[in-house]
């Protein structure tokens, strides 16, 4: 009797161990746990405020356009009035070199229509900055090191 009730609980705790790795997804529904071990760079970090002084420019003069390949069949102006402004940067040159291009229409050897590009080129000259603050927020990391991680991953077939 005590063989009977011994083997009854062999039994079960076999039948359990397998229920419990066996899944329907895995071919033959059996598998098992496995251990993935991974470093991991950690660090301990903290948010810290700071100021950063930026300025705003603005910018006008003249462009001059360039050699033309074809002769359109409108005369372009000689010289384009052009302005611009750049934001938020940390300083402003008394001058920045500019280009843009335009499409110009214009009639080849053959008499048909074609387009090409005109460019315009020159300095820009400053005519007024304007300086402010701004409060921004960086994390800073600090202590870091490699730290191993465990995952547990189920994986199907029997233990290699």
């Amino acid at each position: 009797m005590k063989t009977l009730l011994a083997l009854t609980a062999v039994a079960v705790t076999t039948l359990t161990s397998v229920s419990a790795e066996a899944r329907r997804d895995c071919p033959g529904g059996q598998g098992y746990w496995d251990e993935i071990v991974r470093n991991v760079r950690v660090c301990d970090t903290r948010t810290e405020n700071y100021t950063v002084t930026l300025k705003n420019c603005n910018y006008s003069g003249h462009l001059s356009l360039g050699f033309l390949w074809n002769q359109p069949d409108f005369p372009l102006p000689q010289v384009k009035y052009k302005s611009d402004s750049r934001r938020g940067v940390t300083s402003c040159p008394t001058s920045i070199y500019t280009s843009e291009s335009e499409i110009y229409w214009y009639k080849d050897s053959n008499g048909f229509s074609r387009t090409d590009w005109a460019t315009y080129s020159g300095h820009l000259f400053r005519n007024s900055e304007q300086t402010y603050t701004e409060q921004r927020t960086r994390t800073v990391e600090t202590n870091c090191r490699t730290e191993q991680r465990v995952t547990r991953v189920f994986r199907c077939g029997f233990e290699p």
